[in-house]
């Protein structure tokens, strides 16, 4: 089930660009969109920063002050530089987060080309911020705040964590480096020829988050050009995929900051990596229909390639403690 927090979905597929109304006319004002359960599936959010005046250039960044979410959650930069504690990242850089870990104050640096980044929580129940300061975490908690985030969201968050509750630890990734103490671990794109590879020479990076049985799937696809990223297909989850860099060639072309928001059942024209290459973020909002069903030949593999990766992961998911 797709909808969204203050933009009305205009049916079970549709396109959101960076480059386009009416995400690029709500500078600092996200578009949030819910996908996969209805209870605990992913919150996903679009935000957009227009390019920085002379002015906002001069001044300090505008920060969240230090806090948790009590979900992991993961975020992505296309567009200009986000801060995150000491950790800075640009263009094609990502932290996986696990969820109720405290971090530093985060936001967008200002940029003379705006900020463009994909933030989404893994569990839409637990996607609130809570501030580490006790006189800002106590507001944030109170039953006022709770009932006005209810009032805001409606029905795509029909259930709020209490806030005492840390949230499901149910992150496992193929990313191969190792955690933080603040419970996070970044990448990029430019690593990569370090990923598991895939039948078409492409590489890929893949990350189960949130609740052990419905939550999301993270795929980070780095196709060669000319290449088919993806064949046709079925997948039984609703499905938000972004391109990070390069182009996809399908039933149009898409570049960098377009992206495309499809419900469970909606068939996927085969995908091709236009002549510089396609990075891309796809997130399966619910992992029990992450495995495609192909719709005619899949001559790489990349199907059955990707099914094997996540039934390695939910083998790994018997180390974290209970959902």
């Amino acid at each position: 089930m797709i909808n969204a927090v203050g933009y009305e979905v205009p049916g079970e597929a549709f396109d959101l660009s960076y480059r386009r109304p009416p995400l690029n006319e709500r500078s600092g004002v996200p578009i949030l969109v819910g996908i996969g359960d209805p209870v605990a599936g992913p919150l996903v959010g679009l935000f957009y920063d227009a390019p920085s005046t002379p002015e906002q250039l001069a001044g300090p960044p505008d920060l969240t002050p230090a806090h948790s979410h009590p979900c992991d959650n993961f975020r992505i930069v296309m567009v200009g530089e986000l801060w995150v504690g000491r950790e800075r990242y640009h263009h094609g850089e990502f932290r996986l987060q696990r969820s109720g870990r405290p971090y530093g104050s985060d936001g967008d640096a200002p940029h003379v080309d705006g900020n463009w980044r994909v933030i989404f929580f893994a569990d839409r129940r637990g996607h609130r911020v809570r501030p580490t300061n006790r006189e800002l975490r106590a507001q944030a908690a109170s039953p006022e705040a709770i009932a006005a985030t209810h009032e805001r969201f409606g029905d795509v968050l029909p259930v709020i964590l209490p806030d005492e509750d840390d949230g499901v630890d149910g992150l496992v990734t193929t990313v191969d480096k190792p955690f933080s103490k603040q419970g996070h671990v970044d990448a990029s794109f430019a690593e990569a020829d370090t990923w598991p590879q895939l039948g078409n020479g492409g590489r890929v990076a893949v990350t189960l988050m949130g609740v052990h049985d419905v939550g999301p799937v993270v795929v980070l696809q780095r196709t060669p050009a000319g290449a088919v990223a993806t064949p046709a297909c079925t997948f039984g989850s609703d499905v938000a995929r972004f391109v990070i860099a390069g182009s996809a060639l399908a039933d149009r072309e898409r570049l960098m900051g377009d992206g495309r928001f499809q419900a469970a059942g909606v068939p996927w024209p085969e995908v091709v990596a236009g002549p510089d290459g396609l990075d891309e973020l796809l997130i399966v909002g619910d992992r029990r229909g992450a495995a495609p069903q192909v719709d005619g030949a899949d001559d790489t593999g990349w199907a059955a390639s990707l099914t094997a990766i996540l039934d390695d992961l939910r083998d790994r998911l018997g180390q974290l403690a209970p959902a």
